[in-house]
């Protein structure tokens, strides 16, 4: 009786399926024992800049898993989920979108769970968030007292802005799941497109935005053909703008990863308020872990796209993402 209870306790617990990624996990010390749906490194994107005050910062992105605060404290998210928002639209995490003002819907930073597009702003003079993430800017009925910059997407997004005019948006937060870590932010941060670069060995693999800025991803054919000429001719197939590259050999890899930085405000030449009030949008993380992976793994590899600039309100940097697809 005994033995027949146990086989069938064990039987039975042998079936319950166990949480295969946990959002406050650390880093592991055995790097070559990962689950479909895990990120392996997130490198946070920028927070966006408004034009009327000095940056603050908390713009920069995050080399923690918590997206840093808005200005006047809209807070970034944590454990993976989005940044909150009371005016400009808060960046996106890897579990959950950011938040956004009501009167503004589309305006958060979307997830990469749910396809990490940057926030549509639809305002005079504001800016849209980057691809992986980045929130929108608002401006709302042209008041400069109802307005914001958008947070940057990342691990955890970042906060949009907070509710008055000397408001930018907060960086986003990164992740790292490798060893031998470097990880690092402003001053030394990333500053315009995100990027992921793959070494193993002599070869050095290099993901880009395949020459696309926005808050959507590339094309197959925008990827066929900057890569054309490359080691990652024909092996790189696009699903939503999102790049899927196969591990070619059993081995360990270093992975970096770079955010993108948030937009810029004033970097018309023309604009006669420059330089008074040209600000540089926050700088994004670079990541960089190694990683243990086996021939055949599937990588997704979103790259965090740098917002069109504008020369008032400006969106968030997208996060840049690597996560295990199989």
């Amino acid at each position: 009786m005994i033995l027949l209870y146990f086989f069938l306790s064990h039987s039975l617990f042998s079936q319950i399926a166990l949480p295969t990624f946990h959002a406050t996990q650390n880093v592991k010390t055995v790097v070559n024992n990962f689950q479909v749906g895990d990120p392996l490194i997130v490198a946070g994107g920028g927070g966006g800049v408004i034009y009327q005050v000095n940056p603050h910062s908390g713009m920069h992105a995050s080399i923690s898993e918590t997206g840093n605060s808005g200005k006047n404290g809209t807070a970034g998210g944590s454990n993976g989920n989005g940044g909150s928002s009371s005016r400009g639209g808060g960046g996106g995490g890897f579990l959950t979108d950011g938040g956004e003002d009501s009167r503004r819907p589309g305006t958060k930073g979307i997830s990469f769970t749910n396809g990490g597009l940057g926030g549509n702003a639809t305002d005079t003079n504001t800016g849209d968030g980057g691809f992986g993430g980045g929130g929108a800017s608002i401006r709302v009925n042209n008041n400069i007292s109802d307005q914001g910059a958008g947070g940057g997407g990342g691990y955890s997004g970042g906060g949009g802005a907070g509710a008055n005019n000397q408001s930018h948006g907060g960086g986003g937060g990164s992740y790292n799941n490798g060893a031998n870590q470097v990880n690092v932010t402003h001053p030394n941060g990333n500053v315009g497109h995100g990027k992921v670069i793959i070494i193993q060995g002599g070869s050095t693999w290099t993901f880009t935005t395949c020459g696309v800025s926005g808050r959507t991803g590339p094309t197959q054919n925008q990827c066929n053909s900057s890569y054309s000429g490359t080691n990652l001719a024909g092996n790189v197939t696009l699903v939503d703008g999102i790049q899927h590259w196969t591990i070619p050999a059993t081995a360990t890899y270093t992975i970096k990863a770079y955010g993108a930085s948030g937009g810029d405000n004033g970097k018309d030449p023309n604009w006669s308020s420059c330089p008074y009030f040209c600000r540089d949008g926050g700088h994004g993380a670079i990541i960089q872990g190694d990683f243990t992976l086996a021939s055949g793994t599937v990588l997704k590899i979103l790259v965090g796209h740098h917002p069109e600039n504008v020369n008032w309100l400006n969106g968030g940097g997208g996060g840049t993402f690597v996560v295990l697809s199989n």
